[in-house]
């Protein structure tokens, strides 16, 4: 029985690349099965020996991939990593790192959505205003004698009547900066500590 040995994740996933290389031109130069025949002579044994050997190093080489493979799985699911002040296991932010997009999706969103509305509120709030004006200076052109109190009341109910309320239940000017802030921190910082944790981390294969 083969002993086991002791690496770090970045050795791992090095080999893992190398191993990858190894699958393709073993395959690539494998011959599992062939015909012979009066006109095309070979020597069976030497193929026979040949087609097991080629079976035989892909199995030892997938073996020792997913020996590997899994190693680094079960490491990846208990150690943990500080990002931008957040703890994560590995695993946790390799798939965040891998899904950040749809962070990012959801961010554009955001910042359409808010950007659309606060239009539709500016443009609302300036034709209501236009209108008012008007209203204002007809009253005013009815009676050279038009109080201030009247004014004040035909404003304040033209407004009631025709106010606009934006509903932003998540603050959401505030919430795309917080998540802005998140996702930077995130990206600047998750190679260098990935990198890092893998140096030092060691598994047994």
């Amino acid at each position: 029985m083969a002993t086991s040995q002791s690496m770090s994740i970045t050795q791992a996933l090095a080999e893992l690349k190398l191993l990858r290389k190894r699958f393709e031109r073993v395959l690539s130069d494998a011959e599992f099965i062939t015909l012979k025949t009066k006109t095309k002579q070979l020597d069976a044994e030497g193929f026979k020996r040949s087609a097991v050997g080629s079976y035989q190093s892909f199995k030892d080489l997938l073996s020792r991939y997913n020996r590997i493979k899994a190693a680094i799985v079960v490491s990846n699911a208990t150690a943990r990593v500080t990002i931008a002040g957040r703890d994560y296991s590995i695993a946790e932010a390799v798939e965040r790192k891998r899904s950040i997009e749809t962070e990012k999706e959801c961010l554009r969103l955001m910042q359409q959505q808010y950007k659309d509305v606060m239009e539709r509120y500016e443009s609302h709030q300036k034709a209501q205003q236009e209108r008012l004006d008007r209203l204002v200076m007809q009253e005013l052109g009815k009676d050279n004698k038009t109080s201030i109190e009247i004014v004040t009341q035909l404003t304040s109910t033209f407004m009631e009547s025709n106010k606009a309320e934006v509903i932003d239940p998540l603050k959401l000017e505030e919430k795309i900066r917080e998540i802005q802030k998140d996702l930077e921190d995130f990206e600047t910082n998750v190679d260098w500590a990935l990198s890092e944790s893998n140096g030092r981390t060691l598994i047994q294969v």
